[in-house]
Order: structure tokens, then sequence, then C-alpha cells
């Protein structure tokens, strides 16, 4: 495909732009593009950071004016800060923001939680951790029904699991 605005040169960049239901196609080449100024097309992969922010905002919606931020007292980063960077700035960031984040991962992902593929060395750890959460959750339930002697069976059924040697006990 030759490039729109020379017509001598073979199109290197294809930039698509949609306004609405305008779909407006530009194929350029690298001269032109240097020439009119169209240097944030020549990248021909997406900053992660930006992709990221991007999706955050889509997913979050607006912020309101006025409201009032919260703050991760490790880093001093509001929501805002990660919405416009796509990065956190400190391990405690995640339980801060843990609201907004599962907002956001259930928005682009359907989940708060991977549910894709494991590497094989990995998904045999992986699962058994999965059954033993499950397993502790159910236990606490059964505790507040006071069914003592299930809680009593699902407490021996962890142990049993961590015991083997492969369990790993994740919160």
């Amino acid at each position: 495909m030759l490039c729109q605005f020379c017509q001598e040169r073979e199109a290197t960049i294809h930039f698509t732009n949609v306004i609405g239901t305008r779909v407006e196609k530009i194929h350029i080449c690298q001269d032109c593009a240097d020439e009119k100024g169209f240097d944030y097309l020549k990248k021909s992969n997406f900053e992660k950071g930006d992709l990221l922010a991007g999706l955050m905002n889509l997913a979050a919606g607006v912020e309101k004016p006025g409201k009032v931020r919260k703050r991760c007292s490790g880093c001093d980063r509001t929501y805002a800060d990660f919405r416009k960077t796509g990065k956190l700035g400190c391990s405690q960031c995640y339980e801060v923001f843990r609201t907004e984040l599962d907002q956001v991962l259930t928005s682009i992902h359907g989940d708060t939680r991977h549910k894709g593929k494991v590497p094989e060395r990995f998904g045999q750890r992986i699962d058994l951790s999965r059954k033993i959460h499950e397993l502790q959750r159910e236990l606490q339930n059964t505790i507040e029904l006071e069914q003592y002697e299930r809680a009593a069976e699902i407490r021996d059924e962890i142990n049993s699991m961590k015991d083997s040697g492969t369990g790993t006990e994740q919160g």
C-alpha cells in the first residue's frame, strides 16, 4: 500500500482513529511521518504503562471532583497516580487500593483471579495451594455454622495436604 501523502513510497505506519461510528485510517511512509511530525506514530509497540493506564481510565470511569483521595502510607501515591502511569508505587499499594484494583481486574479480565494456563512445573503446587485455600474458607463457614464434626474433617484434610510436602499456604 502506498503512502497517502507522497503516493510514492510504501506505507510502513498504519494508524486507525475511531470517533463514535466514524473510522479514519492513515497509511503513511516513514519519511512523510518524519516530515509531518507524526513521531508518535513511529512507535511499533504501545508503552505498557500507557496501555494499562488507558484501560484503568476506561474501567474506573471518571473520578468525581472534590472526592477525598486515598494515599498509600508506604509511598504517598494516590490511585490517580496509578491510573496515570499504570504502575503502583510499593507493595502496600495492593492493599490500599484493593477495591479499585479488583474493579479494574474484573472489568478487564472478568475475574480477579488468574484462571488461565500455568507452567507445568508449578501446576500441581498451585492446584494444591488453591485447594487448601478453598478448604480453609469452607472450614471458616462450617465453624460459623457450628458444624464442628465437619470442621474437624476439613481441618484434618488441610493438615494432610500441608504435610504432603508440596502444599504451600497462601492467603
